[in-house]
């Protein structure tokens, strides 16, 4: 068998049945088709591969067109058996059946056997721990290894600065401080080889980098026109190597509960809005009320400082308003009801924003509004 017969055999599918572990990681929805009267939609996420079906019902996201799920899935398929995934948004309804708002299909086999590494994108550097540490079942270097082999190149070959592979040689840092001392290794260089192994003569091509892919969503009832997108990824593990470690954890940010306490103490040079019809003096009644932009319902007033004739008004009073806050994001969490027929919260996220406003109390109309 000559060397173009052979290339041509390379990467082709095996003869027997591969058992590969699927992770499926489903990030968030984008300006997903309504199906509800109210233009809104309770979005939930369906898998489908083979004879598997998940649903996850249970963790439908009410009333949003862009919802966060962060969600991860775990299936085991047997390629050639069972290959295409399908990915589903339903739209979850308390009476009658869910409504469909739109799908992807995925071919994974096509994927697995693809000479771009499509199995598991390369991360950008190699870590040990924390939120970044190597999601892959084999390391960067047994990576490399395989590469090589399998392609028919001279190498990897190891020396200290620098790997070799063929004829083309990558340099960079392999000693690196731990616990007081140089300890040498390979796989931080091996990932920057990785990501150049296009750069290999004859039998380079870029492999697929760690990324989300956004993809569109289609109803077969309405075929050619879109009914939103996801964002996900898929991770993909042969069984017959070592298991990776535990899913990533993508849910949202839960968010936390602060305090807000302000004391107002006093007012100078507010606009006088009354007169005394006799004698023309003029005044204001001045109090003051606060709310977090989001929260008005919760809004607080101080006592009334009545008779100011400078535009001065003196309290000491304390506000407190309890809310919900994400640090990372800076964003006030409101959870509320949009009307008395809602059966669901509806979760908003807003600036953090405090509105403070001066009024001049009126006993027989409403109160004037005096700045803010």
């Amino acid at each position: 068998m000559d060397n173009g017969q052979l290339r041509i055999l390379q990467g082709l599918p095996q003869n027997h049945a591969v058992k590969v572990l699927i992770r499926v990681y489903v990030v968030a929805g984008f300006n997903l088709s309504p199906a509800d009267p109210d233009g809104k939609s309770d979005p939930y996420v369906v898998l489908r591969l083979g004879k598997t079906e998940i649903k996850d019902r249970d963790k439908y996201i009410p009333k949003q067109l862009n919802p966060v799920f962060g969600r991860s899935f775990e299936l085991q398929a047997t390629f050639p058996n069972e290959s295409l995934l399908t990915i589903l948004i339903y739209d979850y309804d308390l009476i009658g059946s869910d409504d469909l708002i739109g799908e992807t299909r995925i071919d994974l086999e096509n994927r697995f056997y693809s000479r771009h590494r499509a199995t598991c994108g390369l991360q950008s550097q190699y870590e040990i721990e924390g939120y970044n540490a190597w999601r892959d079942s084999t390391k960067p270097t047994e990576i490399l290894t395989k590469l090589c082999k399998d392609n028919k190149l001279a190498g990897p070959f190891f020396r200290p600065g620098q790997i070799q592979v063929g004829d083309k040689t990558f340099a960079g840092q392999t000693l690196f401080d731990q616990d007081d001392e140089k300890v040498e290794s390979y796989e931080h260089l091996t990932v920057k080889v990785l990501h150049s192994w296009s750069e290999i003569p004859g039998v380079g091509c870029k492999l697929v980098p760690e990324h989300i892919e956004t993809r569109p969503l289609y109803h077969r009832d309405k075929p050619g026109i879109e009914q939103g997108r996801i964002q996900m990824w898929i991770d993909m593990f042969p069984c017959d190597l070592p298991l990776p470690g535990p899913p990533v954890d993508i849910s949202p940010r839960k968010p936390k509960g602060y305090e807000l306490r302000i004391i107002i103490w006093n007012t100078d040079d507010v606009i006088l809005e009354d007169e005394n019809i006799f004698t023309g003096q003029k005044s204001s009644d001045i109090y003051v009320k606060g709310w977090l932009k989001g929260l008005e319902e919760d809004d607080q007033e101080t006592d009334v400082h009545y008779n100011s004739l400078t535009g001065e008004g003196n309290f000491n009073w304390r506000f407190v308003f309890p809310f919900s806050y994400m640090p990372a994001e800076k964003q006030v969490v409101v959870c509320k009801r949009e009307n008395i027929f809602s059966l669901e919260k509806t979760e908003r996220k807003i600036p953090a924003v405090l509105l403070l406003q001066v009024w001049d109390f009126e006993r027989l109309s409403s109160d004037d509004f005096l700045g803010g």
